[in-house]
């Protein structure tokens, strides 16, 4: 081999090297990058679950699940969804003339309403909580936007069997990824339509 082949091999072989270096470097990044995803869904799930067994997980009342459980729950999920490329939905009800009830009649309205919404979605896939004073979120999981529609349906023939005409619901729902990608989105557009 004479003196040119072996500086073009050299050359060759420091250009080699320096991609290799140049891989690296990315590699570390994306290592990096996942180290921090994995590390936020732990602390995602450890915020989650510390709550089990307290009364802070439970809505006295109704009987589902409180606001902040249900908005950790839906945000956990979120995450799962897109790192599987799953779908959901979000179902949210509100009692529109809530405020022109009695008092009991308020109370007993929202343990009904609780109920029908337990009674009408697929526990233990499905997830119910109570998100104000007259407004509650479903969390639908594993679901395209047909089915999703479905429940929605299914909830309004339930509500209006069994709470009659007197009581003004309004039925928000939005599906993951279909109706929007970005979770606040989804859930100010959900409350938007059922003010």
């Amino acid at each position: 081999m004479g003196e040119k082949e072996l500086l073009d091999k050299i050359k060759e072989l420091e250009e080699l090297l320096e991609s290799c270096r140049q891989r690296e470097k990315e590699m570390e990044s994306m290592l990096q990058e996942y180290n921090e995803l994995v590390k936020r869904q732990f602390e995602l799930f450890d915020s989650f679950v510390k709550d089990i067994g307290t009364k802070r997980i439970i809505d006295p009342l109704t009987r589902v699940y409180s606001k902040d459980h249900i908005l950790k729950l839906i945000s956990y999920y979120h995450e799962k969804a897109f790192e599987e490329g799953l779908s959901y939905g979000i179902l949210t009800v509100r009692i529109s003339n809530l405020e022109d009830l009695l008092p009991l009649e308020r109370e007993s309205n929202l343990v009904l309403l609780g109920k029908i919404l337990r009674d009408s979605v697929r526990v233990p896939l499905d997830s119910i909580g109570r998100y104000s004073e007259d407004t509650f979120i479903i969390l639908l999981t594993d679901v395209n936007k047909e089915n999703a529609e479905r429940v929605k349906e299914r909830v309004e023939d339930m509500i209006k069997t069994q709470m009659g005409d007197e009581i003004e619901v309004k039925i928000s729902l939005k599906v993951y990824p279909d109706d929007g990608e970005d979770l606040d989105k989804l859930l100010e557009e959900s409350f938007e339509e059922v003010k």
